[in-house]
């Protein structure tokens, strides 16, 4: 399902709102962000902490810094070899949680950047995966994603496509989802359509019903596929629902729905999980807007923590668990 063609966009840099790719982090890299986060450093106290090369000779940590950092938008050379961190929202994502613009108290000093974070500016991409199982980093994959744009508060493009897992697809998940592999054999693999994956959601806030799941396995996909990873603003229906909706006892997407009157055409299908999952953020961004939301800022008080938590551990990723039930909530 596709609305209309989009255009290449090769490697894409970080929005100031939405979601982008970038070169997946190292463990080398963080330890470089937090030893930079107390000031610029010469290349040899640099490699020094970073690679725990105590001693190393200067040309050594120069050759050693340039190759690692160099080609790094998280980090900045100075003329005199100096290394510090980039002064750009490009140097948070590293960070355990991805940055957010604040927004001023003082509304009577409203000014362009306030403007930038309203709700109603911000344009949305809604997303919803079939998978073989629960665990991406456990050999689980994709069989079908869907993405929908919600932007001016209407749908305004539409992505959808199954997607060969290159493994077997268990009996259990057929049940659930319909999918089989007769489906999906001869369906692009995601590295084959990684780049347009990529396309659709940049800029935009990354939305799902249970958002951790789709976002794991898409940031997953996405870092298997290119070896970048995904950074950007989230948002979760289901704890948003859970906000703005106390007196409902669940929040599944079929409650919700069904609450706002929406219809499900194809329950368990990507494609239709996601445009009832539009449908519904738009009633909750109404509902949030009632309760004085309008900007950003004022989302994440609402909901009492950030919307935008940085990956898990592996370690959580890695206990392989069966797929009994619904993973969309």
């Amino acid at each position: 399902m596709h609305d209309a063609p989009r255009a290449s966009r090769g490697s894409v840099g970080l929005s100031a709102h939405g979601i982008a790719a970038r070169p997946a982090e190292t463990r080398l890299t963080e330890r470089a962000v937090d030893f930079l986060s107390n000031g610029s450093a010469d290349a040899k106290a640099l490699i020094e902490h970073v690679c725990q090369m105590p001693g190393a000779p200067v040309v050594v940590a120069e050759a050693m810094a340039l190759a690692l950092f160099a080609q790094r938008p998280e980090f900045v050379r100075s003329h005199d070899g100096r290394w510090s961190l980039a002064l750009e929202p490009r140097t948070q994502a590293l960070r355990p949680t991805v940055a957010v613009e604040a927004v001023r108290e003082d509304r009577s000093s409203y000014d362009a950047s306030v403007e930038r974070d309203e709700l109603a500016s911000l344009s949305y991409v809604v997303v919803d995966v079939e998978t073989t199982g629960m665990s991406p980093w456990s050999g689980d994959r994709i069989t079908e994603i869907a993405a929908i744009v919600v932007r001016d508060g209407v749908v305004a493009e539409r992505f959808a496509t199954l997607v060969n897992p290159e493994r077997s697809i268990p009996p259990m998940i057929t049940n659930l989802t319909q999918i089989n592999w007769e489906m999906v054999k001869d369906a692009p693999r995601f590295r084959d359509i990684c780049e347009q994956v990529v396309s659709v959601l940049e800029g935009h806030v990354f939305v799902a019903h249970n958002a951790d799941f789709d976002w794991r396995f898409v940031t997953a996909e996405v870092q298997r596929a290119t070896g970048q990873r995904l950074s950007g603003r989230r948002l979760c229906t289901v704890r948003l629902a859970r906000r703005v909706l106390p007196q409902l006892r669940s929040r599944r997407l079929d409650s919700v729905a069904n609450y706002y009157g929406v219809e499900i055409l194809a329950r368990h299908r990507a494609a239709g999980d996601a445009v009832a999952t539009a449908h519904v953020l738009l009633r909750l961004l109404d509902e949030a807007r009632e309760r004085e939301c309008r900007s950003w800022d004022d989302l994440e008080r609402l909901l009492g923590e950030s919307m935008a938590k940085g990956p898990r551990s592996r370690g959580e990723l890695a206990m392989p668990r069966p797929v009994d039930k619904d993973t969309t909530a």
